[in-house]
């Protein structure tokens, strides 16, 4: 089961359905005593089985983390956007060159590319010298990695990120919410913007495709 964290009026542990997951939702309210409450409800979540929850902020992070209670991971939800990411950093990729920085994700490297090769006419592979991945490319897309030499228009990192060139950009990895802030619309969850932990975690339990989830926007953290 998932958590959500968030403040309130009262501090209190309660059950609700988010887009038809079930949440284990800790309200946090002012007071004297809410600290030492909050712990005794973080301690029984995990007790419950949460080990990945939704922060509508970072206040209670490193708490949680002490009851092994962590963010939600965003980057599978952005690699299922990365097209959509792509359109809002850098929309007019056709004919020109993307740098797909691979990180450690194999998997995760391919399904980028996939994306890529549609978009753009070169895939610069980074690090050099990845038989494998440049061998599938030109076997399954006809493309042989290079940046055919242009400057990348936009770079998209799978892993952390080692480098803050300035230029458009799309992140993946561990690192990708301190580095970025994207924001999303759901018809059904409301009108307002939809915390990208929540969209994360309904489409990590199934519940949610990613057609029914739409980029907003894309701004920088740096």
């Amino acid at each position: 089961m998932y958590g959500y964290i968030r403040q309130g009026q009262r501090t209190a542990l309660t059950r609700e359905v988010m887009g038809g997951v079930a949440f284990q939702v800790l309200t946090v309210g002012p007071g004297l005593l809410r600290r030492l409450r909050v712990r005794r409800l973080l301690r029984r979540m995990a007790r419950h089985g949460v080990g990945t929850a939704v922060f509508e902020d970072g206040a209670w992070r490193e708490t949680a983390a002490r009851y092994g209670i962590r963010p939600v991971a965003v980057g599978p939800l952005r690699l299922a956007k990365l097209g959509e990411l792509l359109d809002a950093v850098c929309p007019a990729l056709s004919g020109k060159t993307v740098r797909l920085c691979t990180g450690e994700d194999g998997s995760a490297a391919r399904r980028a590319a996939r994306v890529l090769v549609k978009r753009a006419r070169y895939v610069a592979v980074e690090p050099p010298g990845q038989a494998s991945l440049e061998q599938w490319l030109l076997e399954r897309y006809g493309l042989a990695a290079g940046s055919g030499g242009q400057q990348p228009s936009a770079t998209v990192w799978c892993g952390t990120a080692e480098e803050d060139g300035g230029g458009a950009a799309v992140y993946l990895g561990a690192d990708c919410a301190a580095r970025q802030e994207v924001r999303y619309a759901a018809e059904g969850l409301g009108p307002r913007p939809v915390p990208e932990q929540l969209l994360a975690a309904l489409f990590a339990a199934g519940r949610w495709e990613p057609s029914e989830i739409r980029v907003v926007s894309v701004t920088s953290r740096a």
